[in-house]
Parts: structure tokens; sequence; C-alpha cells
């Protein structure tokens, strides 16, 4: 840009920072996604205009402040119309179930999840201003957002977007864990869509709830020494194991045991290691080939190898192992896969339908649902 440009997009951004400025001043106090503040006014008791007295102004609303992933409070914008996205990790998702598909005004390419575009054809043309710390910032400034959703792991591209006075609401992406996940689902509802937003976070929030104690009432019958262990690869490679608290998080409240030892969660994986672990299952996230694992006579002893008990994790409008907001099905999916029996009440695809009817408010179809997989 050149120095004409700079100055005009300064001035358009000088009402954002003033409004930031303002609502630090007054010391406004975090919360957690609740609505602070109502109107005060006054007048007769028909509802008129008090004689004698001009109308009183009416007192103006409290702003409304959320904590963000990095601890941040973000007072969210009186008119949220415009979004920009600058991370994967669900957001785009998240922002669609609460209402605000058609306020996404950049984003990175969605073209990993087709049946997401499947249902938000609009997302095709949606410009793409980068990811993470790699931005074309002044693509990005072009769109005008109201807010952009940003992402934990990038603090550069970040402050970019935070240097030209668009507000920034940090997204926990890979770093979720269920609690904060939940969390972050009504804070990022009551961004999107107000009060409606944050009602649909919250039966989100209740359906998230509703699963685990199902989940929990089944592998309580699971016994420990019958507990599944688990391992968790990022590609069709036994040295490739996902090691993050996330993953970790989704095996155990799927009922598995995580096959890599807390020992080893920081040290170098090594043929001979998963050799040791010798894990009864072994999922792979989508798009890996499983004849890779099977072919390579190195590890032709791991049990789960020999035992055919290797899976590649479905996709739906997200990867399914991953925080997004329907990664519900994923904890099913990989409940149902370790503990048949126990699971059998389940139907995975009823569940499916219902969640995408519920929450993308779309019917999805059987030959949809199995292409996830």
């Amino acid at each position: 840009m050149d120095k004409a440009e700079k100055e005009l997009v300064m001035m358009r951004a000088m009402t954002r920072r003033r409004f930031m400025e303002l609502a630090g001043a007054a010391g406004v106090t975090a919360v957690a996604a609740l609505a602070l503040g109502g109107c005060a006014g006054g007048g007769s008791k028909d509802g008129g205009a008090s004689s004698g007295d001009a109308a009183p102004e009416a007192a103006a609303s409290a702003p409304t402040v959320v904590v963000d992933a990095k601890g941040n409070e973000f007072v969210i914008p009186e008119a949220v119309d415009r979004i920009a996205i600058t991370c994967n990790g669900g957001t785009t998702q998240e922002v669609a179930i609460f209402g605000g598909a058609d306020k996404i005004v950049a984003q990175p390419s969605m073209t990993k999840f087709p049946q997401l575009l499947r249902m938000y054809p609009q997302f095709e043309s949606v410009v793409n201003a980068g990811s993470f710390d790699d931005l074309n910032i002044e693509a990005l400034i072009a769109t005008e957002p109201d807010v952009a959703l940003v992402g934990i792991s990038s603090d550069k591209g970040n402050a970019q977007i935070a240097d030209v006075g668009i507000p920034t609401y940090v997204m926990l992406i890979g770093w979720a864990a269920v609690d904060t996940l939940k969390q972050e689902f009504l804070n990022v509802g009551q961004i999107v869509g107000g009060g409606a937003g944050q009602a649909k976070a919250q039966r989100l929030v209740d359906h998230w709830d509703d699963v685990f104690a199902r989940l929990d009432a089944r592998l309580a019958k699971v016994p420990d020494a019958e507990r599944k262990s688990v391992y968790y690869l990022s590609k069709a490679d036994v040295t490739a194991a996902n090691k993050g608290d996330w993953g970790r998080e989704w095996v155990a409240g799927s009922g598995g045991v995580f096959a890599v030892p807390d020992a080893d969660l920081n040290g170098e994986v090594t043929v001979e290691k998963a050799l040791e672990w010798n894990p009864d299952v072994i999922v792979v996230q989508k798009g890996a080939d499983l004849n890779e694992l099977y072919a390579n006579e190195q590890v032709g002893d791991m049990r789960a190898i020999q035992e055919r008990q290797v899976y590649t994790v479905p996709i739906g409008a997200f990867w399914w192992d991953r925080p997004c907001p329907e990664a519900t099905l994923g904890f099913l999916w990989l409940a149902k896969t370790l503990y048949p029996e126990q699971m059998a009440d389940v139907d995975l695809e009823a569940e499916t339908k219902a969640f995408f009817r519920d929450f993308y408010e779309y019917d999805l179809s059987t030959e949809e649902y199995e292409s996830f997989f």
C-alpha cells in the first residue's frame, strides 16, 4: 500500500480503535458471553413522555465483553455484519452454525471440506486473504471486516490485523479442550449472532453434554482391563504419532487408552517404540493410505496390524478428530469402533443426520453421510 492508502485504512479503523479505548477507559468487567446491560428510560404510565419534562435520554447499553483463547478481554462491536477469518480449526463451521455464514467476507480456502461447500456454496467465492502468519493484509483490509477471528498460534499475523484497528478475537483451534471449546461456542455465538447466536450456542453445548453423558453410561460397562489402547497417527507412518492434548482427550473421552505413555510424550517416536507400545487399534487422520501401514514389514507383528484394526477418521463438514462443533460425532464414531457391543444401540448415521439438521439446518442424504468414511 502507498502512503495515501495507508492513511485511508487508518481513518476507517479509527472508530473501531476509539470504541475499544472508550470501553477500556470505562473499566468494563469481563464476562464469558453474557450480555451486561439494558437501557433505562422515563415516561408516564401510559407509555408517553412525562408532561412538563423532556423524556430523558436512554442510557447506552453496556458493552458486552468476552474472553478469548489468549485471555484477552474482547469488546463485542455493536454491529457484526462482516467477519474475517484467518485460521482453520473449525472456526468457519462455528460461524456458519451460529447464523453467520453470509457475514464471512474473508477466510482461508475451504476446498478440503467438500461437504461444507455443498452446504454453503457461497464460501467458494469468499476472499482468501491468507491464514495465520501468512496474510495478505491489504486484501484483508479491503474486505472491511467488523471483526477478525484469528488463531492462537499466529501472534505475528494477529498483530498485523490489530495494528490496523480491526478487533481480533483469538480462537482455540487445535489447542482446545472440551470445556474450553464449549465456552468458545458461547462466546462466538454471541459475537456472530447476538442473543439468537448465543441461544444456538447453548443448544450446542447442551448437545455436547448429552453426548458425553450417554458415552459415560455405556463406557462404564467396559472393565479397565478390557479398555483398548489407541495409537493416533497424523499419517500412515507409525512414527507420526499425534500426541497433542486434544488427541489424548478425544481417545480418553471415547473410552480408549492413549497408546503413547506419558513419559514418551515429548520424546522421539521410533518404530521400536511403537512396537513396544503394541496398540490394539490405530486411527489415522483422513487422507492416509492404510495399505502403506499394512505393507510395512517392520510393523507386521504389531497387534493392530495383525488384527486389521486400523481406521481412518471420518470427515464431515470438518475433521471429526479435531476441535469443532461436530466433534461429538467423532467421539461417538471412535467409541463405536472400539466397543461395538456397548455402543450397539447408537445409530451413528441417525446421530449425524440429526446434528446436521439441528445445527447446520441441512438435510444430509445417506450418500453424503457415506462419503464421510
